[in-house]
């Protein structure tokens, strides 16, 4: 039996390695390859219960395996990949709303457990 939510994580942790090996690529990107790290990290977190996608460099979360399509609701907290391989965690409560930095950090494995703790604290 299929399950949509490991199957969105497991394909999300395939997107991620191939973003970061063209990344990887000189004066491909300014984003740094890091993605991976962080997908990996932030599954091993109680996040893995909702749907991973990214947008503009950065992990987000939903409920809902088409949350563009009303089958979901994206989360405030988002985790952005920033210059010389760091991680931004923040909150943002709508998309067009102002955003509030939470955490900056060279570490996935932080930047998933602030955010999982940002997600938890929220309810």
């Amino acid at each position: 039996m299929n399950d949509p939510l490991s199957e969105a994580w497991d394909f999300q942790a395939r997107a991620a390695a191939e973003q970061d090996d063209l990344c990887r690529i000189p004066g491909g990107s300014w984003i740094p390859p890091i993605l991976q790290d962080l997908v990996l990290a932030a599954r091993s977190t109680s996040l893995s219960r909702y749907y991973p996608f990214t947008s503009h460099a950065t992990l987000r979360f939903s409920t809902g395996p088409q949350w563009w399509l009303g089958d979901g609701d994206i989360l405030a907290v988002a985790i952005a990949l920033v210059p010389e391989g760091r991680y931004l965690v923040y909150t943002q409560t709508s998309h067009d709303g102002p955003s509030s930095a939470g955490l900056e950090t060279t570490s996935a494995d932080e930047a998933a457990a602030t955010a999982e703790q940002l997600v938890n604290a929220a309810g």
